[in-house]
């Protein structure tokens, strides 16, 4: 899996650079030599699964007929989605990778971002839902009242940050929740935003 989304990666930044420099698409075939893809029938799979996602367009009537999809058109640039979170692992170590997503213009370059796939309903009052995927941006401490994704045993979590007596208060935004109270914690990264899938 992660080496498909590797390869759907190399063709979309191929793509975009090529539209870039030439005003123009690159034929399937340049795709297949340029990447060194075995067959051109693998390119059209991957161009496929570009299209599924909404980041080409292409029409399969015309050669060179493929062009950057709505959510292309600012050349969005791509950043690692984080699929599991293991201590002592670097956050974006390949292991934890789960693929990669488009980054929003409006949340700038992807230089210090990564996306994380939520799981559970704990931050629900603050509007980020079980499957979401927060956008957040890499760092090692935070503010109190950021929303931030911290490690604890061994799995990242996604809480509110208070500090409360010496203390590290993770407040989950669930009115069914208790605080979750640390010496200390290990703060990965401040979320800046969210993409949720209807």
């Amino acid at each position: 899996m992660k080496k498909l989304e590797e390869k759907l990666l190399a063709v979309y930044e191929y793509v975009e650079s090529y539209i870039e420099d030439n005003g123009f698409p690159p034929s399937v075939r340049e795709i297949q030599s340029r990447l060194n893809i075995k067959s051109t029938a693998t390119v059209y799979d991957y161009l496929e699964r570009l299209k599924a996602r909404g980041l080409i367009e292409k029409s399969p009537a015309k050669n060179r007929a493929i062009s950057l999809g709505k959510r292309s058109e600012s050349h969005a640039e791509m950043i690692p989605v984080v699929g599991r979170v293991a201590a002592g692992v670097p956050i974006l170590a390949v292991e934890n990778l789960d693929g990669y997503c488009p980054l929003p213009e409006e949340f700038g370059t992807s230089d210090d971002k990564f996306a994380l796939k939520v799981s559970g309903n704990s931050m629900i009052n603050a509007g980020i839902f079980n499957g979401d995927t927060i956008i957040v941006k890499k760092q090692d401490s935070a503010d109190d009242g950021q929303i931030i994704v911290a490690l604890v045993d061994d799995s990242a979590t996604v809480k509110r940050l208070y500090r409360r007596n010496g203390q590290v208060v993770l407040h989950p935004e669930n009115d069914e929740m208790e605080d979750m109270i640390f010496d200390n914690v290990s703060v990965i990264g401040v979320v800046k935003g969210l993409i949720r899938k209807f």
